[in-house]
Formats: structure tokens, C-alpha cells, sequence
């Protein structure tokens, strides 16, 4: 009865908690939908509000729909017609004037003579007085209507010039463009359908019976929005399920009880046979237990029991399987036959120990039944046993990947985990014990610091699997290269040390390095392809150079500074002078941080033509740095070290800020071009700076035009990307500089915002009498006509050229035939002298 009474409380218990949680997710339901609801009816004005700010905030739509209403360019060329409808479905859009007539209306893609207020009613009104109050700030209000019964969300916002300078503004009220969005009937389900609502519509009044659910919308002053839908009432499904199911279990669980109690009084019967062979059982266990209680702390594989002979009396059922072993076998042998120690037998180190049960540990060894070799751990401790004699307990745990870990971790200490070769910690350790050894002149110790040449475009063009796998291979030819006592190790990168050993005299040293150039100039199969890269090395000897370590690796870097400096692929030994020329190279390093400062840049420009008329169009801004009158520094003396001290940065925004204030000055609509560093597209905000000194300046972005190596689009590819498309939004022009030197795909010319491109000016040095020449050339002009861009040929140096680039279509020419960088006072002569009637065009005379 008790058990009856039990039961019938937790049913009922149950059956409560299920209606409660029925109740509860229809609530939980009802509140999520009209939470999705809500959110998308909010979004939808967001992206109405989204939408009218593009069209009214915009140059054009100020020029032919508010200072005149242009119908032709809004409905019949698409600007503000039928799209709107078909597109965005938008059902009627507006331009409502200052004195409030309506002057444009398309109404279901269809343009209309009705007015706002005779479609939208009374609340027309406000909306475009609420909307006029937002000049000068740009912006736009949105609100809740009903159109003929039906939900509609309106947007009005003043029409502006938007981001388009110059347009200036018309006294009086502004004109105000309306977005009306009329939710139909199956809009409202599509609506639904989106948030997974059933059978969403617009209900004025109390619901139809159908109806469960309800979300009231405000609409200002008028009577709100009222949507309704049936409610998914996920509640009622779960009771429909679990009621038949809780009255099938009240049912088995009566039948299990009446069994269960049955079968109680049976097993009652059976509990004091059970209790005596219980009993029994404890008396029996009394001895294991003792056996296995000083060893229950140990983690252990197995565990073992011997007299005190050292023979074997018990082993645990693990033993066979971690060591292959019967154990019946292996009982009544002496533990020596198993376990091996490198020291004493392992019976004497346990007799060893004494009789004091302090537990001791031995590392030992064995051959499992497989033959291998296993490490293992054995803990012993003597015991009394039960006829008198001392014998020993214990644990053998096998530690034979803990022990190979240590040895890995100790390897990996040491190596470099890509190649196998020494690292810079094994390489520091190896040579200081070979400068402890006070190598001589005679048999001195000789350092190669070597450093991979055009690896980084592997890296770039195939992936670090690629380089990893030629910074491999590279590693294996470098070794067959080595005698027994030398070292080769991998200092990160693509960078080597070797020491090496028994190198008497100059010739074999470069004996080495011809040995080391011909392996590593062989050619490497990369993805399917066939690559090539080079090596520069820097070497340095002790004693000769130096016998403290740090010493010699620096000067080894030093040469091998110097060896790429002298044009890479090379080798160079260290000599006293390179470290001068570093000190020269600091020198001018400091010099070059003050020359902004101290006004020692200039600017030349040098004119370019158009092809097609003859005339000159812009010019390229030069940088020139005069540190000390008369003499000029050239860019490429100086931009190398600018760019790798960070220097460029404020040099460039000096080039920028004069090109654009000298090009504000030219008489007429000369644009001008400025060289921009790829160093510049990762450091700083290279768009932020271009839209800063354009505002400065005054200069239009349209006559701004930067040029950009075609590299730049191999490092960082995302980020160049971005900055590409933010230097475009400013309406400044791109062109790829230097095209065809570098190693960039000709698919960055579809990814990158490009507007023109530079052929390289040594495509030029045999046109047009070399057939070779001319093909690349006449190819370069079609694959620029393909993806639309201006094409430039730069360093046209005679009228042969000229005629024939004008003949193949070139689009702009530059070069010293046209004219010679000049100061940028004798570029403005030149300009001022055209504007007053001077020809323009292109003479052929050097400038």
C-alpha cells in the first residue's frame, strides 16, 4: 500500500510538472515569435532607411530631382524607377517639393501623377515636416502606416548633395523623398514564413477564433498596427504525448511493483545463507587484503611477490598483458631472470634494503615475449610473510615512453624541428667548444652565415608547405657539402650557419663555396613546377677575425650583409672596411631622419604625354635629397634604408603634401603621380594619410595618381586589398609601376582596383627593331586593354619609339624624348608658358 501510495504521488507530481511545462513553452513560443517579429519588422525599416539615405544623400539625385525634376534620368535610365518596385519592393516612391506638392511618383513600378497625401492620408504632412527639420545633418525618419487597411513602413528624407563637393545649395525649403513599403496580404505570410509564424495577417478588432496570438505596432497618432498569426503552441503537442504515455507507465509500474514485492520476500529467504558464506568470504579476503594493501597507492602495470630467495610467488593478472609472459610460467623462477638492472642483481638490491619496510625504487630493464626492450620502474618493499621468513612486495610500471619523451625533449633542445639540423642553441654550445680550442692561423675555424636568396616568393606563390619542403631539400645538399667535424645549423627562416674545420687557406674556403653554390643552384620541383633560388654567405675565420663567439657571428652577418648588398647569389669574407661602411650607413641614417626638417627634399617632375593628341596630361612627382648643395642624392640611394628604418613614412607625407600643393598651382587640370612604397600599405593608415593632405591641399582626388609596384600585391594580399579599396572611395587613380619586373601573378590585375599600368622602361631598350620587343610590348597594351586600364610606356627615348607606341595604341608616353625630370620651377614655367598660348604637345626635344 505504502509503495502504491509512493507511486501515485510521483505520477500525479509528474503529470502537474508536465502540464507546467506545457504551459511554459506555449508562452516561451508565443513571446519568441513576437520577439522575431518584432526584429524583422525593425530590420525591414532599417534597410528601407539604409536604402533611402543612398538615394537621397547623393549628388545626383540633388541635380535632377530637387534644382529640376528630370524624369527621364529617374524612371526611364532606372536612377529612381520601376527597380525600386521590382528590386527592393518598394511599392511607391515620392519627391515631395519645398512647397509640398508632390513632383515625382512611381506607385507599384509604375510612374504617377497621384499625390503623397491622397495615398498616404493625413500623416503625410508631418512626416515632411519632421523630415526638413534634419538639415544640414544627413538623415532620414522612418514610420509605421496603414495604406487602405493594410501595414505599411514609411521612410522620408531630404534630398542633399550628399559626399559631392562643389554642388552648392538653392535657398528654400528642401525637396523630401519618400519610401513607402505596403505590406499586401502576401507579404504579410512571406513575413511570417521568414521567422516561422503560421498564417500572419493584419486584424483590426478581436482576432478570429483561428488566431492566438497578437503584436500591436504604434502609428503615431493614428490607431496602431495590429498583426496576428496562429500561435505554434509547441505546449499542446507535448501533453497530446506524454498523457498516454504516463497512463501506460502507471499501468507497468503497478504490474513491476506487485513483481517486485513478490519477489522481496524470496530473496528475504536467501539473506541469512547469503550472510554466512559472507563471512566465509571476509575470512578468505583477510589474507589478500593484506597482501595488496601496501601496494595500493602505487600505480603500477603489474604487480609482483617473492620470498625471500628472490623467487617469484606471485605476479598479478596485468603481467601477461603488458609483457606477453604466462603467468604460470614465470612463477618459481628467481626475479634476476626477468628484470635486468645496470648495476647490482636486482635480488641483492632488494636484500639490500633491509627489513625497515621503507619502500625503494630501481630503474631496470626487460625483453618483453615480442623482444623489445622495455624501461620500467620497480618499486619494492620487504614484508613478513605469513610462515616467518622476510620476503618483498612490489610494483613494475613501464616508463619506456617517459624515458624516450625525456631523450625527444633533450633532442628537440638542441635541433630544429623542420630540418633535423642543430639549432642556434646546439650551434652556440658547438662553437664555443671549438674557440676553447684555440683554433690558429694555420688551422683556423671558418663560419659561413648563409641566407637563402628568392625563397620568400616560394613561400608567397605555393604556400609554407612548398618552403618547408625546399627548406628541406636545401638542408640535405648542404650536408653532402660537410666533412665529419663540421656543423651545419638552421637559425630560423631561411638562414644557415656552418662551422667548419680543416679549411688552411683561401682557395679551399671558396673551394667550399662553389661546392655549397652548385647544390644549392640545382634546380627544386615545387608543386609540379621547376624553381631556382641562390644563396649569399658571409664568412668570417677565427682567429683572424675573431675569437670571442658573439664577435664572429656578427661579423659573419656583416659579410653577409655586404654579400647582398653587392647584388646576392655570392659569397664575401668580412674585412674591416665593411664594418665602416656600416658605420657610414648609420651616418647617413641620421642625416636622412633630419631632412624633412631641414627642407633637404626637392621634387622634379617629368612630363607625361597622351598618345593619342600629343599633349601632355600630368607629370610623375620625383624625389630628389640635397643634404648639401649642388650635389642630388638619387631615390635609389637612399629609399632602401628609408624604407627598412621606418623612415619613409614621414618622407612620403612630405612628397604627398608637396606634389599636391605645387599640382593646386599648375595652371589648367594637370594631374599628378607620386611613387607610394609597399612598405607603406603595412605601416600606418597609408588611405587615412591620402585623405588627409588631399583635404589640406584642396587638390581634387581625380588629379591625384599613385603608383604602386606590382610586389606589393604578393605580401598581405587581404590588406593591400582593403587599403586599395579605400585609396579608390577617395576617387584617387591607381596604376601598377615598374609592370612585368616583379613576381606577381597577372591575376592580381582582376583582383586589384587598378586604373592604369607602367610597362617597366626595359621592355623599351629594344623597341621596336627587336621582333621579341615588340610582341611583349603590343601584348602588355592588349592585356591592359582587356581589363580596361590606361596604359603608360615609360622611358621613350627617341621618335622611332614614339611614332610606333602612338601606332600600337599606347595610351601615355613618358620618357626623355618628352622631357627630362625638371625642378618644379621649370615645370611650372613650362606650364604657365603653354597656358599662354605655347604649344603643348609633344616636340621630341629633351626638356
Amino acid at each position: 500500500m505504502i509503495l502504491g501510495g509512493m507511486l501515485a504521488v510521483v505520477l500525479l507530481t509528474t503529470a502537474i510538472t508536465i502540464v507546467a511545462i506545457a504551459v511554459r513553452q506555449n508562452g516561451a513560443a508565443l513571446a519568441q515569435e513576437k520577439f522575431l517579429l518584432r526584429n524583422a519588422w525593425q530590420a525591414r525599416q532599417k534597410s528601407i532607411l539604409t536604402d533611402i539615405r543612398d538615394y537621397a544623400f547623393w549628388g545626383e539625385a540633388w541635380n535632377h530631382l530637387h534644382l529640376q525634376v528630370d524624369k527621364r534620368w529617374a524612371f526611364d535610365q532606372q536612377n529612381l524607377g520601376p527597380g525600386l518596385y521590382s528590386e527592393y519592393h518598394y511599392d511607391g516612391v515620392f519627391v515631395v517639393d519645398g512647397s509640398g506638392r508632390t513632383r515625382y511618383a512611381v506607385i507599384d513600378g509604375k510612374l504617377s501623377a497621384m499625390q503623397l497625401e491622397h495615398w498616404l492620408g493625413k500623416a503625410s504632412a508631418e512626416m515632411i515636416r519632421q523630415a526638413r527639420t534634419f538639415l544640414p545633418e544627413e538623415n532620414a525618419l522612418v514610420r509605421n502606416a496603414t495604406i487602405a487597411g493594410a501595414p505599411a513602413i514609411v521612410a522620408a528624407a531630404p534630398i542633399t548633395t550628399g559626399k559631392v563637393p562643389g554642388l552648392g545649395h538653392t535657398a528654400g525649403p528642401p525637396s523630401i523623398m519618400v519610401f513607402v513599403d505596403r505590406y499586401t496580404p502576401q507579404k504579410l505570410l512571406a513575413l511570417g514564413q521568414s521567422v516561422g509564424v503560421s498564417q500572419l495577417r493584419s486584424i483590426a478588432g478581436q482576432a478570429p477564433p483561428v488566431i492566438l496570438a497578437s503584436l500591436t505596432l504604434s502609428v503615431g497618432q493614428d490607431a496602431p498596427l495590429q498583426l496576428g498569426w496562429k500561435s505554434s503552441e509547441p505546449g499542446h503537442h507535448l501533453l497530446v504525448i506524454m498523457i498516454p504515455l504516463m497512463a501506460l507507465t502507471m499501468l507497468m509500474l503497478g504490474m513491476v511493483a506487485r513483481r517486485v514485492v513478490r519477489h522481496a520476500m524470496h530473496n528475504a529467504r536467501l539473506s541469512d545463507w547469503r550472510f554466512e558464506q559472507l563471512r566465509q568470504s571476509q575470512r578468505e579476503l583477510g589474507d589478500s587484503e593484506a597482501r595488496f594493501r601496501d601496494v595500493a597507492e602505487a600505480a603500477s602495470d603489474w604487480i609482483w611477490e617473492t620470498d625471500a630467495r628472490g623467487v617469484l610467488t606471485y605476479l598479478s593478472s596485468r603481467f601477461t598483458a603488458v609483457t606477453g609472459y604466462d603467468v604460470a610460467v614465470q612463477l618459481g623462477k628467481p626475479i634476476d631472470c626477468l628484470l635486468l638492472s645496470n648495476g647490482l642483481p636486482v635480488s641483492q638490491w632488494m636484500l639490500r634494503q633491509g627489513a625497515g619496510g621503507d619502500r625503494r625504487t630501481l630503474r631496470c630493464h626487460y625483453h618483453s615475449a615480442q623482444g623489445e626492450e622495455r624501461i620500467c620502474s620497480l618499486v619494492a618493499k620487504p614484508v613478513a610473510l605469513q610462515d616467518g621468513p622476510t620476503g618483498f612486495r612490489g610494483t613494475v610500471s613501464d616508463i619506456t615512453l617517459e624515458v624516450e619523451a625525456q631523450a625527444r625533449i633533450q633532442y628537440l633542445s638542441q635541433h630544429d624541428t623542420l630540418t633535423g639540423l642543430p639549432n642556434r642553441h646546439r650551434m652556440n654550445e658547438f662553437l664555443n667548444g671549438k674557440l676553447q680550442a684555440q683554433p690558429t692561423a694555420a688551422q683556423p675555424l671558418v663560419m659561413f652565415s648563409l641566407d637563402l636568396d628568392h625563397f620568400k616568393p616560394i613561400n608567397d606563390l605555393y604556400g609554407h608547405a612548398a618552403g618547408d619542403s625546399v627548406l628541406n631539400e636545401v638542408s640535405q645538399r648542404l650536408r653532402g657539402c660537410l666533412q665529419p667535424d663540421d656543423l651545419l645549423s638552421r637559425q630560423g627562416g631561411d638562414e644557415f650557419i656552418l662551422l667548419l674545420s680543416g679549411l688552411n687557406s683561401r682557395e679551399a674556403i671558396e673551394a667550399r663555396c662553389r661546392c655549397l653554390m652548385q647544390e644549392i643552384h640545382k634546380p627544386f620541383s615545387v608543386a609540379g613546377q621547376t624553381v631556382h633560388i641562390g644563396a649569399s654567405v658571409g664568412i668570417a675565420r677565427a682567429p683572424q677575425d675573431a675569437l670571442q663567439p658573439e664577435e664572429l657571428l656578427r661579423m659573419a652577418d656583416i659579410a653577409l650583409y655586404q654579400s647582398k648588398n653587392l647584388g646576392r647569389d655570392r659569397w664575401v669574407f668580412y674585412s674591416p672596411e665593411m664594418s665602416e661602411q656600416l658605420v657610414r650607413r648609420r651616418e647617413m641614417e641620421r642625416a636622412l631622419s633630419h631632412a624633412v626638417a631641414r627642407d633637404e627634399l626637392r621634387l622634379f617632375y617629368q612630363p607625361r604625354y597622351s598618345l593619342h593628341s600629343g599633349r601632355m596630361d600630368g607629370a610623375e612627382a620625383l624625389l630628389r635629397w640635397q643634404p648639401s648643395p649642388p650635389a642630388l642624392v638619387m631615390p635609389d640611394s637612399f629609399i632602401p634604408l628609408a624604407e627598412e628604418t621606418g623612415l619613409i613614412l614621414p618622407i612620403s607625407d612630405w612628397v604627398l603634401q608637396r606634389a599636391c600643393r605645387d599640382a593646386l598651382s599648375w595652371p589648367g587640370a594637370f594631374y599628378v603621380s607620386v611613387n607610394i612604397s609597399p612598405v607603406e600599405f603595412c605601416r600606418g593608415d597609408l588611405a587615412g594619410r591620402v585623405a588627409s593632405v588631399l583635404q589640406l591641399t584642396g587638390l581634387p582626388a581625380e588629379r591625384l595618381e599613385l603608383e604602386i609596384t606590382e610586389n606589393v600585391t604578393l605580401e598581405n594580399p587581404d590588406n593591400t586589398l582593403k587599403v586599395m579599396q579605400s585609396l579608390k572611395r577617395l576617387g584617387v587613380k591607381l596604376t601598377v609601376d615598374d609592370f612585368g619586373s616583379g613576381y606577381a601573378s597577372l591575376g592580381y590585375l582582376k583582383t586589384f582596383p587598378f586604373d592604369g599600368l607602367k610597362m617597366d622602361r626595359s621592355y623599351m631598350k629594344d623597341f621596336p627593331h627587336s621582333q621579341q620587343a615588340h610582341s611583349i610590348v603590343n601584348g602588355i597594351i592588349g592585356l591592359g586593354k582587356a581589363f580596361a586600364l590606361a596604359i603608360t610606356a615609360e622611358g621613350i627615348e627617341n621618335a622611332e619609339q614614339f611614332a610606333e607606341l602612338q601606332a600600337i595604341a599606347c595610351d601615355e608616353g613618358q620618357g626623355y624624348f618628352l622631357g627630362r625630370p625638371m625642378p618644379a620651377g621649370d615645370f611650372a614655367s613650362l606650364l604657365h608658358g603653354m597656358d599662354k598660348g605655347e604649344s603643348g604637345k609633344a616636340t621630341g626635344q629633351p626638356g
